[in-house]
């Protein structure tokens, strides 16, 4: 099931000064400095936006699926959507975010985040398995009103040895699946310790039956040279 929500309306200022220390300066000021770009801003228009409203999407594991509608000076909107964020290599704080420009009727490309529920009652980890994920987002091109926020993927029947692929996700409406229906996307498999001691015990069963056919033909070859 695809989840949606409401777009996110942020103000946009139209910004003259660039470079790395006017760019401190709009920090400084409790604002980030992006850079819209798209069909109608192929050469990219500079602004700002408050940091507080930015933030909260540019964190989100849903930042790329999430319409930001820029509000301009002159009071137009431009729907849009993060393309990337630029952070402090070592505090990781927002320093500046790309914007690529959305409009209605043009299907866009975007990844869209797999969204695990029921794992508290899915079978398989009840019965000691473990969840492990493979991918966690699939690549489709979509209209822009039909993107979801996330995608569900309900586990709750999954038993130990299960395996979900990118074809068993279902997708919205009429979008274009662009990541290979074959990628493995999660499965449920037996704690690694867990195989590690079945097979010892295995290997140790084995060795027992080994031992005793050793044995056995010992006291074989025992009982015919008494014969003879």
């Amino acid at each position: 099931m695809a989840v949606k929500k409401e777009n996110l309306k942020i103000e946009f200022t139209k910004r003259e000064a660039k470079g790395t220390g006017a760019c401190r300066k709009i920090r400084s000021k409790n604002m980030c400095p992006v850079v819209l770009y798209g069909p109608e801003y192929k050469q990219g228009f500079a602004g700002i936006v408050p940091m507080k409203s930015i933030i909260s999407v540019a964190n989100s594991k849903n930042k790329e699926t999430t319409i930001i509608d820029l509000v301009l000076e002159d009071g137009s909107v431009v729907s849009s959507l993060i393309r990337d964020v630029q952070r402090h290599p070592i505090t990781q704080q927002l320093r500046h975010v790309d914007l690529y420009q959305v409009l209605k009727g043009h299907k866009i490309k975007v990844d869209i985040p797999i969204n695990v529920i029921n794992e508290d009652i899915c079978q398989g980890i009840k019965d000691g398995g473990m969840l492990i994920f493979e991918t966690r987002f699939i690549s489709v091109e979509i209209q822009p009103s039909d993107i979801p926020e996330q995608i569900d993927c309900d586990i709750k029947d999954l038993e130990v040895g299960s395996d979900i692929y990118v074809r068993d996700i279902p997708i919205p409406g009429e979008s274009e699946l662009l990541t290979d229906p074959e990628i493995l996307v999660l499965h449920i498999a037996l704690p690694k310790v867990q195989v590690e001691d079945e097979e010892a015990e295995l290997g140790d069963d084995t060795h027992s039956t080994q031992e005793v056919e050793v044995i056995s033909k010992g006291k074989e070859e025992n009982e015919e040279k008494a014969s003879e």
